[in-house]
C-alpha cells in the first residue's frame, strides 16, 4: 500500500493525500475523514522520514555520548529523552567511546540524516574537524560540558569545580592533608574543573596545591577495585581517597575488605558522584549528588529553544550552570550524624 493506491481508493488525487498528512487544516472535514478511514482500513503507515525531508524537518534529534555505560550519562540522557517524547521527537543515541573520530563520524551522519539538532556530551572535537561542519551552518546545537567547541555556543554543565571545592574543604575540616584522585579518562573536561577545585581548596588552607596525586581508572567498579589495589601496594596511603565515580568507590570499599582496611580509620573516601546505593553501603559513601537529570533536560529544552525559535539559532554564546550538593556520610570520617538526618 502507498500513497497512490490510498488516494485510487479514496477518489482524490495524491496532492490531496498530501494535504491530510502534512496540512490537514486545509482539506475539508468529510475528505479529511474519508481519506484517514481508508488509511485506517489498508493499515496505511506513511513514510515519515521522506515526508520530514518535504516539511524540512524529521522530528528527530541526535545524542552523542562518550559512554552509554555510565551512572552520569544514563541521568542525563533520561532527562533529554523524557523532554524530546513530550515535544513528540525521537532521539538517535550515539556511543562514541570517548573517540574524537567516531564523533566527528557520527555528526556527519547526523548532518546528513536531516536530524534537526544534536546535542553533544564532553565532546572531543577539535577546531580541524569542526570547520567544515561550521561553513556548512552546523545544526542546532548544545554541548553539555564546561569547555566551548567551534560551532556550538550554548553550554550547560555541572560546576564540578565548585562541587570538587566543597568536598575538599569538608576533608581538610576533619584534618586530611595528603589526598589521591581517581579520575575517569572519558572525562577530560570534569577532570580539568575537578583539579581547579581541589587546588583552590588547598591554597585557602595554605598548603601547597600540589598535596594529591592522582590516577585514572575506568569508572566502574572492577577499575575502582584495581586501582585501590595499586595504591595500597605502594605502601604509603593518602589520608583521603576521591573517586571520580561512585561506581570506583564501590569497588575501592571491597579492595579495602578483601585487604582488611578499615574504611574510614585508615583511608577516608569520597565520590564526586552519588547514587541510592552510596548510603547504604558500609561505610556509607560521601558523594556530591549531581543534577543530572535536570542538566539533561535543561540541554534538551535549550536545543528545542533553538530549533523552534530562528531568533535564538544565532550562534549568541548561552550558558547554563547547575550546581551539585554535598552529601556528608561516614566513609570520610565524619562523626557528626546530624548531617545523614535527612538524607
Amino acid at each position: 500500500m502507498n500513497i497512490r493506491k490510498v488516494a485510487e481508493i479514496a477518489g482524490v488525487s495524491v496532492a490531496t493525500i498530501s494535504r491530510v498528512l502534512n496540512h490537514p487544516e486545509q482539506v475539508l472535514p468529510e475528505t479529511r475523514e474519508r481519506v484517514l478511514a481508508v488509511m485506517r482500513e489498508q493499515d496505511y503507515t506513511p513514510n515519515w522520514f521522506a515526508r520530514g525531508l518535504n516539511l524540512g524537518k524529521t522530528n528527530t534529534i541526535s545524542l552523542l555520548v562518550p559512554s552509554i555505560e555510565s551512572g552520569l550519562h544514563q541521568s542525563i540522557i533520561s532527562g533529554i529523552e523524557t523532554v524530546a517524547r513530550n515535544k513528540g521527537y525521537a532521539v538517535f543515541f550515539c556511543d562514541t567511546h570517548g573517540d574524537a573520530q567516531i564523533e566527528y563520524d557520527y555528526l556527519k551522519m547526523a548532518e546528513t540524516r536531516r536530524i534537526d539538532g544534536v546535542i553533544l556530551i564532553c565532546s572531543r572535537l577539535g577546531e580541524q574537524q569542526l570547520l567544515p561542519l561550521r561553513e556548512k551552518r552546523l545544526l542546532p546545537c548544545v554541548h553539555i560540558g564546561k569547555n566551548r567547541i567551534v560551532g556550538c555556543e550554548t553550554l550547560c554543565y555541572i560546576d564540578f569545580d565548585e562541587g570538587a571545592y566543597r568536598l575538599m574543604r569538608h576533608l581538610l575540616s576533619l584534618g586530611h592533608q595528603r589526598f589521591h584522585l581517581l579520575l575517569d579518562p572519558l572525562q577530560e573536561s570534569e577532570a580539568a574543573q575537578i583539579r581547579s577545585g581541589m587546588r583552590r581548596a588547598l591554597a585557602d588552607q595554605g598548603l601547597p596545591t600540589d598535596s594529591f596525586s592522582e590516577s585514572f581508572s575506568d569508572n566502574s567498579v572492577r577499575g575502582g577495585y584495581l586501582a585501590a589495589q595499586k595504591i595500597m601496594q605502594k605502601g604509603s596511603l593518602p589520608h583521603a581517597l576521591v573517586t571520580s565515580g561512585h561506581e570506583q568507590a564501590f569497588g575501592v570499599i571491597k579492595a579495602a575488605q578483601d585487604e582488611g582496611l578499615d574504611i574510614p580509620a585508615r583511608l577516608a573516601l569520597a565520590s564526586l558522584t552519588d547514587s541510592p546505593v552510596c548510603p547504604i553501603v558500609t561505610p556509607p559513601l560521601t558523594g556530591l549528588e549531581l543534577p543530572a537529570t535536570k542538566l539533561g533536560m535543561a540541554a534538551a529544552r535549550m536545543l528545542f529553544d533553538r530549533i523552534e525559535d530562528e531568533e535564538l539559532d544565532l550562534n549568541v554564546p548561552q550558558e547554563m550552570v547547575l550546581q551539585p550538593k554535598l552529601k556528608i556520610r561516614r566513609s570520610c570520617g565524619n562523626r557528626k550524624y546530624i548531617y545523614e538526618l535527612f538524607d
